[in-house]
């Protein structure tokens, strides 16, 4: 048999089909049938498939990482900045179409640890890069898919693995909230992969956020001298590298612009570890102490932050691990307790979580979105 390299595969169309003994697949846009993969059918399928998973296992980069060059870069900020998010008549916020991901190349390009974050299991997408789940996501990607895209191999290894998708907030979905607001100065006290600074920036705001991770908050400082984002946008962000709890009394005392909105998605308490730096599931390892130390203390401290008539926009949803815990409910609480009122509702869809699962009650929203929750202070 000879030796397949995997370069001649990934990406190619049709490249991984044509590694069937039945031809008629070879060009084929149709999903195949299984039982036309079996090993009586397609006997020397399963070895040429080892093979290719081998070179995988032994350099799972050439399936995790995402390099774009600069014109690709430069054009999906343009993509970006050039969506249109609310509806000229009315002003409400436009269906933002799942597959819509403008400005999410420069966010993978930065970002190439994102899938060694943990969930509450200790898996990672990248521990789950096995000879045995490759294997499987290629003969599935022959099954339904002409072309192998990195990322559809990727999609089908975290299925195989039983690891929820996961996800980078989505720019537009930012840019969305921001504009509908008209918010000028955005605070996010827990950045993450940096979906919604660049959905602010391309809103026009000015954006200041704190990320403890320092591998992320690295990703995020190389972003901001990338030449594709333009030296206007890039000149109104700031990033301070610590735990937001750490420097909301530095921010309320030392004479901080107020901020027209509080938009941020905080951790899911135990759902997700990052690589490196302070997290506040190891400061506050169980669930009541990380509510009333962490998470209220929070929100009550970021809230503090905004001008009168401000907007807290909080990115959660009640979530299950190793047992349910009511997230969205509690930022509600804490809301409501606080004196401020639920104003509207943002969904995104396409955003679940390393293995984690919704809690179902009817309402909530289905495993694969998560509801910004925006509120206002009663008057």
């Amino acid at each position: 048999m000879a030796t397949i390299q995997l370069a001649d595969i990934l990406n190619k169309r049709s490249a991984l089909r044509k590694l069937l003994t039945n031809k008629k697949y070879h060009a084929s846009d149709t999903a195949i049938p299984k039982d036309e993969l079996t090993p009586e059918k397609e006997p020397e399928l399963r070895g040429k498939l080892s093979q290719i998973a081998k070179q995988i296992v032994d350099n799972s980069g050439s399936i995790l990482t995402d390099v774009y060059e600069d014109d690709v870069r430069e054009r999906d900020w343009l993509s970006l900045e050039e969506k249109i998010v609310l509806h000229k008549d009315d002003g409400s916020i436009l269906p933002i179409d799942t597959r819509s991901r403008p400005g999410h190349k420069i966010l993978d390009h930065y970002h190439p640890h994102f899938w060694d974050t943990k969930n509450h299991k200790g898996i990672s997408v990248r521990g789950l890069f096995t000879q045995e789940n490759i294997e499987k996501a290629l003969l599935s990607n022959i099954m339904m898919h002409s072309t192998p895209y990195k990322s559809e191999i990727r999609r089908m290894i975290i299925m195989f693995g039983g690891l929820g998708n996961v996800t980078k907030f989505r720019t537009v979905t930012s840019k969305a909230i921001v504009q509908y607001f008209g918010a000028k100065r955005v605070f996010d006290p827990c950045i993450g992969w940096g979906g919604r600074m660049l959905g602010a920036l391309s809103a026009g705001a000015e954006y200041v956020g704190c990320e403890p991770d320092k591998k992320t908050a690295r990703g995020l400082r190389q972003m901001m001298t990338d030449k594709a984002i333009p030296v206007g946008a890039r000149s109104r962000v700031r990033i301070i590298e610590s735990p937001v709890e750490k420097v909301l009394d530095v921010l309320k005392t030392q004479g901080e612009q107020p901020f027209d909105m509080i938009l941020t998605s905080p951790p899911y308490f135990n759902l997700e570890v990052y690589t490196s730096g302070d997290q506040s599931i190891q400061t506050y390892p169980t669930w009541d102490e990380w509510l009333k130390q962490w998470l209220a203390p929070v929100i009550l401290g970021s809230i503090a932050l905004l001008r009168e008539g401000g907007t807290s926009c909080w990115s959660v949803k009640n979530f299950k691990s190793d047992k349910a815990y009511a997230l969205a409910d509690e930022v509600k609480k804490i809301h409501k307790d606080a004196g401020w009122n639920l104003v509207k509702t943002v969904t995104m869809s396409g955003s679940g979580r390393p293995g984690g699962k919704r809690i179902k009650n009817g309402k909530e929203a289905r495993s694969s979105e998560e509801e910004t929750f925006c509120f206002q202070k009663k008057l």
